[in-house]
């Protein structure tokens, strides 16, 4: 089922982990967030047998928000043969990005608060800083754009490099067609807010091939979870569908608009403790634009994370299986509509993996080996 492609993938860009990666024939792009690498002093053979703690090599490493405070994000470039190289890092413990199809062109988002701050109360937030940066070369170079800095950016969605949305706490969205030159903020929906927490985020923002942007969220006013979309051009996000006591986990979206929804059963996670998940099933919905159905509920201790369309009109279910001792990746793929599936257990959870929807590959690390599987 999987062909080893590498056994030593990333391997030299340390501390490890594969980041996020995107694989074009041999190239390799990648952003990863990272920890700062700590050391320990060295003890003699005498301390060693009398059991002396281990002490940091220096004082900092043995503060936490110190080690945050050091956290970055790198854009890491090269060939699986060759190796990768380092092109850009920022601190920031978050951050999010978009490679253009071509790889031409690349957006990253960086946020960072000083966690040695302390918080004024309960209910307030340290502040962060954010900055938006952009590269036309594959990140050899890099260009700051304008952007403030209290603003957060959460995450990016881009129809192609010069047109694309920034959604921020709050929720915020912000759009631009000139290439992150000009930004334009679009009202959200007012269900959509919490007034108590200026930190309210969307359950979900997913760009679908039909260039238009949606988000679902739990609208408290309702009781139930709720779809938008947003249509390039439109300058409002339009009610789709309400879905129930449902959190929605994923949305995919073919050239026709047709709408997939991958949903879990309850209110979303956010909303409810670990606890009561436990019975909670995964299940994938369609929406044509006048009618909402159900086309699978699996079992509940398949719990899906994404949903994509596959290049052949596929749909495919990727989840976990929480049930197995050591939470099994799994995969689930329909090729009419949603109705047979044919389920495949992937093995134990990998460092880090990805599906791409034009080509079909599906990539996955575990440890440093890489390979590939065909899912068309």
């Amino acid at each position: 089922m999987w062909e080893s492609i590498s056994n030593d993938f990333m391997k030299e860009d340390t501390p490890y982990g594969p980041g996020d990666f995107r694989i074009r024939n041999e190239q390799v792009l990648s952003m990863k967030l990272t920890n700062p690498e700590t050391t320990f002093k060295h003890r003699t053979d005498e301390e060693v047998n009398a059991n002396v703690k281990l002490e940091y090599s220096e004082r900092w490493m043995a503060s936490p928000s110190e080690r945050a405070n050091r956290r970055t994000v790198r854009i890491l470039a090269g060939n699986i043969e060759d190796g990768i190289e380092r092109r850009f890092e920022e601190r920031a413990q978050q951050a999010d990005w978009w490679l253009s199809p071509d790889w031409s062109t690349l957006y990253l988002s960086t946020g960072w608060s000083d966690r040695t701050a302390g918080q004024l109360s309960e209910q307030s937030y340290r502040s962060q800083a954010t900055q938006l940066f952009r590269s036309t070369d594959q990140g050899e170079s890099w260009e700051k754009l304008r952007w403030p800095e209290h603003q957060n950016i959460s995450a990016l969605r881009f129809l192609d490099a010069q047109r694309g949305y920034l959604i921020g706490w709050g929720p915020h969205i912000w759009r631009t067609e000139n290439g992150g030159e000009h930004w334009e903020e679009i009202p959200v929906p007012a269900g959509a807010r919490n007034p108590e927490d200026e930190r309210q985020r969307f359950d979900l923002v997913a760009l679908g091939q039909d260039d238009a942007l949606r988000m679902a969220f739990f609208d408290e006013a309702r009781g139930e979870s709720v779809i938008y979309s947003l249509p390039w051009g439109e300058d409002e996000p339009i009610f789709d569908v309400a879905i129930g006591d449902y959190g929605v986990n994923d949305i995919a979206v073919n050239e026709q608009g047709e709408v997939y929804i991958l949903a879990r059963k309850g209110r979303p996670m956010s909303l409810m403790p670990t606890e009561q998940l436990v019975h909670h099933p995964s299940s994938v919905w369609h929406w044509n634009g006048e009618q909402l159905a159900e086309l699978h509920e699996f079992d509940s201790d398949l719990v899906g994370y994404a949903l994509y369309i596959t290049p052949e009109e596929g749909l495919l279910f990727d989840g976990v299986n929480e049930g197995s001792l050591l939470g099994n990746d799994v995969t689930a793929v329909s090729y009419d509509g949603g109705g047979d599936w044919k389920i495949e257990n992937e093995g134990r959870s990998a460092e880090g993996g990805y599906y791409d929807t034009r080509t079909g590959e599906r990539w996955r690390v575990s440890g440093y080996s890489l390979y590939r599987r065909e899912i068309p």
